[in-house]
C-alpha cells in the first residue's frame, strides 16, 4: 500500500509520514522543497518536487497511490483574509484541477483532506462543537476548507472518489516553525526561550483546542483504513486550554516567569473553542495521547534547536 503525502516536507506532513510508515504504507512526499535537512525524515520512501494540484508530474514518479493525504495549503487564516483571491486560486482551484487529475487514472486512490476544525465551523453556537454544528465561516480560510469539502462530497457522489475529511483543532509540536504568523504554542515557546515579551489580546481567557502533532497522524492512519459511512472527523485535544495556561505552563518547564505584553481584546476572537471528538473515537478507534503539558514540553525542548 503506497501514501502520498500532499506536502509532505512540512510540519504536519513529517508526522503523518512517520505514522503512516509505522502503519505499514510506503511513504511519498509531493511538495515544492525537500524535507531538510536531508535524512530527516527516514520514513519516506522517495520525494517528488512539484506542485501538488499537478497529478501527471508526480503520479508515475511515485508509483501511483493508495491513499493520498491533501496537507499542502499557501495559506492560514490571516494571510487568507488579507488576498481571498489568492487563496481561492491556489487552495481551491488547486483542488480541483487535483481531482481532474486523479479521475484520469485507472484507480482511484483515498483521499484523505486536512480541513479546519475552528474556520469551518465560525462562532460556536454550542461547546464542544461536533461535526453537526452549523458551518458558518468568519473568514476566507474557513470559507475555502468549507467548499473544499464539498467538492469532495460531490466528487465522490459524481466520479466515485473515496475520501474522509478530518477537521483539525490546533496541532503542535516538533517541527512546527516558530516564525510564522500561526502556531501560538510555538511561537510563545520560542520567544521565551530567548527572553522576549508574548502578545496577549485581552486577558488571556480565550480557550482553544490543541493537539499534538503525532497524534494527528495516527488519525490519518486510522481514517486510511476506516471502513463506516461517516466522511467528517473532529480531531482535537478532547480538552480546551487558554492563553494563560500555555504562558503558565511554560513558565513551569522554563521555571521562570515570562513577560507579556497586553493589547486590546479583538472582537473576532470566540470566547471558546473546543471539539468534540466522540465520532474519531468511535469510528476511528482514534483518541489523543499526548497529554498537555507533555507536549509543550517535547515542543520546548525541539525549539531549543531552533535559532
Amino acid at each position: 500500500m503506497r501514501c502520498v503525502i500532499l506536502g509532505g516536507a512540512g510540519f504536519l506532513g513529517r508526522h503523518v509520514g512517520r505514522a503512516m510508515a509505522a502503519s505499514g504504507f510506503e511513504v511519498w512526499s509531493v511538495d515544492l522543497s525537500r524535507a531538510v535537512p536531508e535524512g530527516s525524515a527516514p520514513w519516506l520512501a522517495g520525494e517528488v518536487l512539484g506542485e501538488f494540484s499537478d497529478v501527471p508530474s508526480w503520479w508515475e514518479q511515485c508509483g501511483g497511490a493508495d491513499v493520498i493525504v491533501h496537507l499542502a495549503s499557501s495559506t492560514v487564516p490571516a494571510t487568507a483574509n488579507e488576498d481571498p483571491l489568492q487563496d481561492v486560486q491556489t487552495n481551491l482551484v488547486g483542488m480541483l484541477r487535483l481531482l481532474q487529475g486523479l479521475r484520469a487514472q485507472a484507480k482511484q486512490p483515498r483521499l484523505l483532506f486536512a480541513s479546519s476544525g475552528g474556520a469551518v465551523y465560525g462562532r460556536p453556537q454550542s461547546v464542544p462543537l461536533g461535526e453537526t454544528h452549523p458551518t458558518v465561516p468568519m473568514g476566507a480560510y474557513g470559507a475555502t476548507k468549507l467548499v473544499i469539502e464539498h467538492h469532495l462530497r460531490i466528487e465522490e457522489s459524481l466520479h466515485g472518489l473515496p475520501y474522509r475529511i478530518l477537521r483539525l483543532s490546533n496541532p503542535y509540536g516538533e517541527w512546527q516553525r516558530p516564525h510564522g504568523v500561526q502556531g501560538v504554542i510555538a511561537v510563545f515557546a520560542h520567544r521565551a526561550l530567548h527572553g522576549l515579551p508574548l502578545d496577549v489580546w485581552g486577558d488571556g481567557s480565550v480557550v482553544r483546542d490543541f493537539v499534538y502533532a503525532s497524534d494527528v497522524g495516527h488519525a490519518f492512519a486510522a481514517a486510511a483504513r476506516h471502513a463506516g459511512e461517516s466522511r467528517v472527523f473532529n480531531v482535537g485535544g478532547g480538552a480546551g486550554h487558554s492563553v494563560n495556561h500555555i504562558i503558565q505552563t511554560l513558565e513551569q518547564l522554563l521555571g521562570h516567569a515570562v513577560e507579556r505584553r497586553v493589547f486590546p481584546a479583538r472582537p473576532f476572537d470566540p470566547p471558546v473553542n473546543v471539539l468534540d471528538i466522540q465520532r474519531a473515537q468511535a469510528e476511528l478507534h482514534w483518541k489523543p495521547t499526548v497529554a498537555f503539558e507533555e507536549g509543550v514540553a517535547r515542543a520546548l525542548e525541539w525549539l531549543r534547536t531552533v535559532p
